[in-house]
């Protein structure tokens, strides 16, 4: 009788343990499911406002017919701080990872039985992210010699965006014409474009990282 009631009392411990565990797992694949949704509304925004500086370096780049389409640019801004901030202050890359590192730091990840999961894991937080951040970084590296080469080489530029005097149109058409003259400027511009192009491209593999963890933790969620 002592002998049973020792097993039935570690046959209880253990599945006590057991019903812990899943508790454990399932709020775990819960939260890593939520950064998820949060993760893919941050990539939306991003990608949308990369489009848009990419809409907005194209029409100084590369007019229609060689002249600057104004009602194009007036359709993506109406702001000289809103050129002039592209220009110099470079988009950073920052999604919301705060419970994926929250998990790691813990130990959570323990309780996580699908290896799938934590590879796809590994490769959305540290692969595919690192290739977003490395061209940001190259972004960040060009914007910051921004500042130096335009107030030497274009003052004018960067007088006008303060200057109540110069309305909107006749600042793009000083833009134009600093861009257009100046073989270093437009070179600049042309490798910025070239590094959101490649930010974009490396955003597109993060996010298919994302859509590919999202689905399988919904699948082992799912299965109970």
């Amino acid at each position: 009788m002592i002998v049973f009631s020792i097993t039935v009392s570690f046959w209880l411990n253990e599945k006590s343990i057991d019903i812990q565990d899943e508790k454990a797992r399932i709020n775990v694949l819960s939260s890593l499911q939520r950064e998820v949704y949060e993760i893919k509304e941050y990539c939306e925004e991003r990608e949308a406002t990369w489009q848009k500086d990419i809409s907005l370096l194209d029409q100084f780049l590369y007019p229609r017919n060689g002249v600057l389409d104004f009602d194009s640019i007036l359709s993506l801004t109406q702001s000289k701080n809103r050129i002039e901030t592209f220009f110099l202050i470079y988009r950073v890359f920052d999604p919301p990872m705060n419970r994926y590192y929250s998990i790691i730091n813990s130990g959570d990840l323990r309780y996580v039985n699908s290896e799938k999961i934590k590879e796809i894991l590994s490769r959305l937080h540290n692969t595919s992210f690192s290739y977003v951040e490395t061209t940001v970084e190259y972004e960040k590296q060009l914007k910051q010699s921004f500042l130096p080469f335009l107030s030497t080489n274009h003052p004018k530029f960067i007088l006008a965006t303060d200057d109540s005097d110069v309305d909107f149109d006749a600042y793009l058409r000083i833009l134009d014409e600093a861009i257009q003259n100046d073989e270093k400027f437009k070179a600049k511009l042309i490798m910025i474009r070239r590094y959101l192009g490649i930010k974009l491209m490396f955003l597109d593999l993060y996010r298919k990282s994302l859509n590919e963890l999202e689905k399988e933790i919904s699948l082992v969620l799912d299965e109970g």
